[in-house]
């Protein structure tokens, strides 16, 4: 219940924050590995009670804001989780190409109906699957869609009703981004 009050703070921090992310964010190369174990240990105790296997192959590093993006991550997972399978399994893998590293977030949960998949990043929006379990708020996708637009990563989803669900994070290859002062720290020059 304590984790449960923490992650709803969260959430409301972080919105609360979502308009002026520019003024708190350090853009790193971090490992998006390292990124994914954060989140993964951050809910832990969710994971293990739901019984989720997790299966990561993330060895590519980018350039972003690596405390946002564990965040974002977290909130995928969390979504994942209410809509979970009788075995739940989360795989996180990447792609690349010569614009964009891609983080895949793929799920065997649910799945999102056809007729919601164009909405689910809508403010307050919670379709068939949140009004069934009374569970969703509308916010938690909403939320990660916002902020990825803020730190130029684009978010978008696949998914087919009764076998689960992909989340795309598309990390740009930094061609926006310049060296700072400190040799580990890049700026965002958008």
């Amino acid at each position: 219940e304590n984790r449960k009050i923490e992650t709803a703070v969260d959430r409301v921090l972080y919105l609360a924050r979502s308009e002026e992310v520019y003024r708190d964010y350090l853009i790193r190369k971090t490992s998006l590995q390292s990124i994914v174990y954060e989140a993964l240990d951050r809910e832990r105790l969710l994971l293990i009670e739901n019984h989720v296997r997790a299966e990561v192959s993330c060895p590519e590093s980018i350039y972003t804001d690596s405390k946002w993006v564990a965040f974002i991550v977290g909130q995928l997972l969390l979504n994942s989780i209410k809509y979970k399978s009788e075995r739940p399994l989360f795989r996180f893998y990447t792609q690349s190409d010569d614009h964009h590293t891609i983080l895949i977030f793929e799920d065997n949960g649910k799945g999102i109906r056809p007729e919601d998949l164009p909405r689910i990043f809508d403010k307050g929006f919670t379709g068939n699957n949140g009004r069934e379990q009374e569970k969703s708020t509308g916010m938690g996708l909403y939320l990660c869609k916002k902020l990825c637009e803020r730190l130029d990563i684009s978010l978008t989803a696949q998914s087919v009703y009764g076998e689960g669900t992909k989340m795309f994070l598309a990390f740009p290859v930094n061609s926006h981004i310049v060296r700072s002062g400190d040799p580990k720290c890049y700026k965002n020059v958008r």
